[in-house]
């Protein structure tokens, strides 16, 4: 009955459906946005920087390399399934069906808007920080106002701001870390050969922080319902986000090791990012206001703005298209797949958008924005972790089938897909093993009650539907005798 009524009631308000308008470009940006990236040079680039040093520039590159392994992973899965809805679709098809799906889907869902609001809540949080206004409580409630109108106003919209503003923080970052690169008396020196003087234990903790940087690559999956040409085009989008984030970062910290070492040497640097760290400052940001004084001001502002609107609004459409996908398979209720005449989920992406807005600032509000960053980022961590191991498993899955996979010869190399597969698996379970040493369990708690909760809908859910079908069976018999 239920579903018939979704049925009648998707029909009468839109037939349209999801539009493939999207581009390479499109994508590219809203991805780039995803990983935030002048927020990530100030935070994971800085740390990565203060921990090996001059070799810091290695450590974002072997990072970056990491990362590539697992964004591989996705773009393969993506050649595969081109519907919306990402990791709950490669967990659909290739781990078990709907009720996987249904898990992994919930799980990103619970990632990818903490992660989305604790990006957004840096951003106010360090904007106050570097410049002392504006103040967090004008700030973050003014970027998710933006972040929540974008994605109401269409994903086509959205990705027109992604590129524009994108654009303008690429540009900015590569150019203060030209005029880093050409300051007088400024030292250019190989980072390779330092990498040999740090401890590959210390270099490893470096390159954790560094495997953060070129993110957002997530957020492509769940839109491949939107993408033109999608087999081709997301895949080739993931890797040009993680090459292209990983460049900016280590391009950053380069330029901002050169330019430091331009009025210290080498020991009083080293001693100035361990100092600075130390006391839970940027040294990207005292460099960057070393030289450029308060012409650094203005830059921070849009920059920090952009990094809240952008990190926020690409997590609010992947989970709102996860959301839609879920819902158009009969796992959530139908009104969540329901589109307008612009193709947009508009509720989906209301409840995403609404959701987001919620728990950042109810969050901020009691914790202050410094430890609502690090909770929501922390409770976020291990369903990430879920998340990106069942599409490591489910490219192995899909690897080992003997049906055809699809065309664009994704067969071709089934070898290569077994081999990254299993060794993304790997980096994963390495990359939270470190995360999480000293983790204190309960700080988990609110991930295990949404993850009971998920597991109470499933069994009721199966409890209902057996009992349909078996009231069903009941009633066929009786009007048969």
């Amino acid at each position: 009955m239920n579903n018939h009524v979704n049925n009648n009631l998707r029909s009468s308000v839109s037939e349209v459906g999801l539009r493939r308008v999207l581009g390479f470009w499109d994508v590219f940006f809203a991805s780039l946005g995803g990983q935030s990236p002048f927020l990530s040079d100030l935070t994971y680039a800085s740390a990565t920087l203060a921990i090996a040093g001059l070799a810091g520039p290695v450590a974002i590159i072997i990072g970056t390399l990491i990362a590539f392994i697992n964004g591989f992973v996705v773009a393969r899965l993506s050649k595969r399934v081109t519907e919306a809805g990402g990791y709950y679709k490669y967990a659909t098809k290739y781990l078990g069906g709907k009720s996987t799906g249904f898990f992994i889907g919930w799980n990103y869902l619970f990632y990818a808007i903490l992660y989305g609001a604790a990006y957004v809540i840096g951003a106010s949080y360090l904007a106050q920080w570097i410049l002392g206004i504006p103040p967090w409580q004008i700030s973050l409630p003014i970027s998710l106002a933006t972040m929540t109108i974008l994605a109401y106003l269409g994903i086509r919209i959205s990705a027109r701001y992604a590129i524009f503003a994108g654009s303008l923080e690429m540009a900015a970052l590569i150019l203060i870390s030209m005029a880093l690169l050409l300051i007088p008396h400024g030292i250019l020196f190989n980072p390779f050969a330092y990498a040999s003087s740090v401890p590959l234990s210390t270099l490893m903790v470096a390159v954790v922080y560094a495997i953060a940087i070129p993110t957002g690559y997530g957020t492509i999956a769940p839109l491949s319902g939107e993408v033109k040409r999608a087999r081709e085009t997301i895949s080739r989008a993931v890797e040009a986000v993680i090459i292209t984030g990983g460049a900016l970062a280590a391009l950053a910290i380069y330029s901002t090791a050169v330019a430091g070492l331009s009025y210290m040497n080498i020991h009083e640097f080293i001693r100035f990012l361990n100092e600075a760290t130390g006391k839970g400052l940027s040294p990207v940001v005292i460099v960057l206001h070393h030289f450029l004084g308060v012409l650094l001001d203005p830059i921070v502002i849009f920059a920090m703005f952009n990094d809240g609107v952008l990190g926020a609004l690409a997590y609010v459409l992947a989970s709102s298209r996860t959301l839609y996908a879920m819902a158009d398979d009969g796992q959530l209720p139908g009104l969540l797949s329901l589109v307008n005449s612009k193709g947009n989920p508009v509720i989906s992406v209301l409840i995403s958008a609404l959701a987001l807005d919620a728990i950042a600032l109810v969050i901020t509000y009691l914790l202050g924005p410094f430890n609502a960053f690090l909770l929501l980022g922390f409770l976020s961590m291990l369903a990430n972790l879920i998340v990106h191991l069942s599409a490591n498993f489910a490219l192995l899955r899909a690897a080992t089938m003997r049906i055809k996979a699809v065309l664009y010869g994704v067969d071709t190399i089934r070898w290569l897909d077994k081999v990254v597969s299993v060794a993304a698996a790997l980096i994963t379970i390495f990359t939270a093993t470190e995360s999480v040493l000293g983790i204190n369990i309960i700080e988990l708690t609110p991930y295990f009650v949404v993850l009971a909760i998920a597991v109470v809908y499933l069994v009721i859910r199966a409890l209902v539907i057996r009992g349909t079908f078996s009231g069903s069976r009941i009633h066929n018999y009786k009007m048969a005798r």
